[in-house]
């Protein structure tokens, strides 16, 4: 008699103190506004933790992206001339820790871990808006769990276009899938509240940017050529449009959200940011050198706008905000980091399009976007300028693979049998005869 046993299933869940790490990182930049001094002592606890875990990968990750420290680096070295040195100093340094972490983050982790990282870490921040949020004083906008309605919509845009990429691969699970439905939707729904319309804009035209690039594969070389070509008249077509009816759109923007027809007086920023970069053109007026208490520009910029808490203010555009603190050299040290990772970033959604791939690829192009009218990098402490590194290198990581594989490919087509390359009558083959 034969008895037969009942066979048990286990499932084993396998924790990855990297991934443990990487979440405390995520969950630190989130809550900063809630926590504090804490948060940024976890920041830089779980951040410390997460590149002793692997000391021997240390030298190898340095030498493979070194170059991106190059960043930080400069953005220290200006203290030799900042009118505030020890600020510029400190900003560069805690700067230069943010591109450590981002830079072994992206190195350890698989774009898939991180991707998913993202997604349950800012639904945590959305769900935590959602019970405990507050609106301004004014009641222009929802905060959220955050200082500013801009920091909060800029976290509900990110977790839009996380979400959104889960919903654009159909080889993710059911599971996630129906988790970035929702959380498109939540997204959405508190972008609005916080009455944020550059980060709404820029996020339905990432959105429209990741599903073109999601289909991109369908098609031939050439054909993704033409479509590359057709977006970009599409887009200049739009800006001259806008340019014409700037008048009518600007009355628009007054009539329906009350805002300054100047958007917030950009334009006057504009004209005198550049008048300060004239003055320090090559290396600037030191890191974060220019928005100090003291400073005489700062001081009055604050009053003729009415900030009367003299924090969270600048010159609404990433680039002129940049050359005015790091001079040209530091911008352009800036656009080598920032333009490397949104071609690499739409090169590899477009080669390899999934849940990973296509959202950095979205981000890279909302930070594009909204780098024209706010200041999306590179900032320390910032969860938006971590990405962003983290971007670059999953980049970096992509065109590597895909070299390796082109390299593998090529060595197996050049490398035929051995018995096929040896010349006739000679070797084994004619042993053998």
């Amino acid at each position: 008699m034969t008895t037969a046993s009942n066979s048990v299933t286990r499932h084993v869940v396998t924790i990855s103190p990297s991934a443990l790490a990487a979440t405390g990182v995520l969950l630190a930049l989130l809550f900063v506004f809630q926590l504090g001094s804490i948060s940024a002592l976890a920041f830089l606890g779980f951040g410390a933790l997460l590149v002793i875990l692997r000391p021997d990968a240390i030298l190898d990750e340095t030498r493979q992206y070194g170059w991106i420290y190059l960043l930080p680096i400069w953005c220290a070295l200006t203290l030799f001339w900042s009118a505030y040195p020890a600020l510029s100093l400190r900003y560069g340094v805690q700067l230069g820790l943010t591109v450590v972490f981002a830079v072994t983050m992206a190195a350890r982790l698989s774009p898939r871990v991180l991707v998913r990282l993202i997604l349950l870490t800012f639904a945590a921040a959305a769900g935590a808006s959602v019970l405990f949020g507050q609106v301004r004083g004014d009641g222009l906008g929802w905060l959220g769990i955050y200082g500013s309605k801009n920091a909060f919509a800029m976290a509900m845009s990110i977790f839009i276009l996380v979400s959104f990429a889960f919903v654009l691969d159909r080889r993710a699970g059911r599971v996630w899938r129906l988790m970035g439905l929702g959380g498109t939707v939540v997204g959405f729904a508190l972008v609005v509240l916080a009455q944020s319309t550059g980060a709404l804009a820029a996020s339905v035209l990432a959105m429209a940017g990741g599903t073109v690039i999601s289909q991109m594969r369908r098609f031939s070389p050439y054909q993704q050529v033409v479509i590359g070509l057709l977006g970009a008249l599409a887009a200049i077509f739009l800006i001259l449009v806008v340019n014409s009816a700037q008048q009518q759109i600007e009355s628009f923007i007054l009539t329906t959200t009350g805002k300054d027809a100047t958007l917030t007086g950009r334009t006057d920023l504009w004209v005198i940011a550049l008048e300060e970069w004239s003055k320090h053109p090559l290396f600037g007026q030191g890191y974060q050198a220019f928005w100090v208490v003291g400073n005489p520009m700062a001081e009055q910029l604050w009053d003729d706008f009415g900030i009367a808490a003299k924090t969270g203010f600048n010159f609404h555009s990433t680039w002129l905000s940049n050359a005015v603190e790091i001079g040209l050299i530091g911008v352009a040290l800036q656009l080598a980091v920032f333009g490397t990772a949104i071609v690499l970033c739409l090169r590899w959604a477009i080669w390899h399009p999934s849940a990973e791939s296509l959202f950095f690829a979205m981000f890279m192009l909302r930070q594009a976007i909204l780098s024209m009218i706010e200041v999306v990098a590179y900032s320390q402490f910032d969860i938006a300028s971590l990405l962003a590194i983290c971007a670059l290198v999953y980049g970096l990581r992509a065109r590597m693979a895909a070299r390796l594989q082109a390299g593998t490919l090529a060595t197996r087509v050049r490398t035929p049998r051995a018995d096929a390359a040896e010349p006739p009558g000679t070797g084994t083959a004619s042993q053998k005869a």
